[in-house]
């Protein structure tokens, strides 16, 4: 009596779940849409080592060997007053979408302000980067969207003797 009373139980906590299986969802189609799902939205990063090397070497070139970040929770020099064994630009922003990515530092100095750029990195080689300096504080993908938008961040194409391509 008490496994036919457990049976029971069981089989009407199955039928009011509300994770219903349905068996004809094709397996590829629910991976596909969850890999779908990830390339639409941002994913951050918090650490100057999740930098893609390729993007790394194109700010350095770019900065003609002046860009070491401080990681967001580390020291930098925010002012003119310059501690040499302390870099002079902290990460503010990395994030991912698919190929596309994005980062944002804080350059510090006489006057503060955000440098921003994005590219797309395939196979180890970047492409269409572009960057753009601001006093407005760039520390989300949501801000620098809706800036981008409004017009009040203008990307200007980064100029690197590297391998960089246009799409």
């Amino acid at each position: 009596m008490k496994k036919l009373l457990s049976l029971l139980i069981v089989i009407l906590l199955i039928s009011c779940s509300d994770k219903k299986v349905d068996k004809h969802t094709d397996l590829s189609t629910s991976h596909k849409n969850t890999i779908n799902q990830s390339e639409e939205n941002w994913t951050d990063f918090d650490t100057k080592d999740s930098i893609p090397k390729v993007l790394s070497e194109a700010l350095l070139n770019i900065t003609n060997g002046h860009f070491e970040l401080a990681d967001p929770n580390e020291r930098y020099n925010a002012t003119d007053v310059i501690i040499d064994s302390l870099p002079r630009q902290k990460l503010s922003l990395l994030s991912r979408k698919g190929n596309d990515w994005r980062l944002t530092y804080i350059q510090g100095g006489f006057g503060k302000y955000y440098v921003y750029a994005q590219c797309r990195i395939r196979n180890d080689s970047i492409y269409d980067l572009r960057m753009a300096e601001s006093i407005i504080i760039l520390e989300n993908n949501d801000s620098i969207d809706k800036y981008m938008l409004e017009k009040k961040l203008e990307l200007k194409e980064a100029n690197i003797n590297m391998k960089q391509k246009s799409i």
